[in-house]
């Protein structure tokens, strides 16, 4: 922010110079007012600053009015500074010619044109701020809407386990209706709040624990997430529809069933979490991508939402195995 005020300065003091000086004086005017406008900028920026709780607390118009003020006031406060010390140069036979010598002009002049900067910098942050609430109040919106997209979703294919459970064993029916509910009780919470790693792991282990009534034997789940850190902030309802692709595009394909590994690791400043799964061997090339492609597709845009570049989702296929490996950076 100080680089950025300095060259917001040295920009003014440039076209000031340009705009008064002849060529043949252009350096000299142009360290002369650089030196002036350079310190108005910092002690103007470092005023707002001390100031910034007492103005956040103010109505939008009361604050622009104490901005204008407040930096109004340095610039005369300057400017009256200039003067006095042109004077004291004068009186010592010194170089006065690189001060003012019309007061009242002087400050009226450095008045106006304080007025009109603040005028422009007030009206861009003002833009700029605009901006940063639509593309925030955009990127909730979407991720609402994703978040809308998957649970359906997860909730036909969980129905579709209770309804084959009801008549062959309606005690393991039952038990999965408490599952179920006890996971769209927790991912029901405001989708804006990101949960922890522990409680996104949870969620998973709910629905493992559905998924297992129905396949039984058929499914197993490794779990090797020792070194993650479970405080580790991650949006909802994501490992739980990776770990869905994976039971539901290549487990139940193949009638010996297999093991889906969920394994995570820290990477620096970013968490790596990876859930594989076996492929049938007997495929069709290309027809098991289709039916998850929406919910990795999804999971992608939640995590550029939320993470921007740093957040990505990559996946690697081989003969027999199938790979979703997701990375975001963390905190507690």
């Amino acid at each position: 922010m100080v680089l950025g005020v300095v060259l917001v300065s040295e920009l003014l003091a440039l076209i000031f110079a340009l705009a008064r000086s002849p060529a043949s004086a252009f350096l000299t005017e142009l360290a002369r007012i650089s030196l002036f406008v350079q310190w108005l900028g910092l002690t103007s920026a470092a005023i707002l600053c001390y100031q910034r709780g007492w103005l956040a607390r103010l109505a939008v118009p009361q604050a622009t009015a104490a901005v204008f003020a407040l930096l109004l006031a340095n610039t005369a406060v300057f400017s009256e500074f200039a003067v006095l010390l042109g004077r004291r140069f004068a009186e010592q036979g010194l170089g006065s010619a690189l001060f003012p010598q019309d007061h009242g002009l002087f400050l009226l002049r450095n008045g106006a044109i304080c007025l009109i900067v603040t005028a422009l910098l007030l009206r861009y942050f003002f833009v700029s701020h605009q901006w940063r609430h639509h593309v925030r109040a955009e990127a909730r919106s979407r991720i609402h809407a994703l978040q809308a997209r998957i649970r359906p979703h997860f909730l036909f294919n969980s129905m579709n386990t209770i309804a084959s459970l009801t008549r062959s064993d309606p005690a393991r029916a039952e038990e999965a209706v408490e599952d179920l509910a006890d996971l769209f009780r927790a991912t029901l919470k405001d989708s804006d709040v990101p949960l922890t790693l522990k409680e996104e792991f949870e969620l998973t282990r709910i629905y493992q624990r559905i998924e297992m009534l129905r396949l039984g034997e058929r499914l197993a789940v490794k779990w090797d997430i020792a070194d993650l850190p479970m405080r580790a902030r991650i949006p909802g309802l994501t490992v739980q529809p990776l770990l869905e692709n994976a039971i539901y595009h290549g487990i139940e394909p193949l009638a010996e069933g297999g093991t889906v590994v969920v394994s995570g690791r820290v990477e620096g400043k970013r968490l790596a979490l990876t859930i594989s799964n076996p492929l049938a061997p007997d495929r069709k090339s290309g027809g098991e991508r289709r039916g998850n492609q929406v919910a990795l597709d999804n999971i992608r845009q939640r995590l550029r939402l939320a993470y921007a570049e740093e957040g990505d989702l990559q996946l690697t296929e081989t003969e027999r195995q199938f790979e979703v490996t997701i990375r975001f950076p963390w905190q507690e």
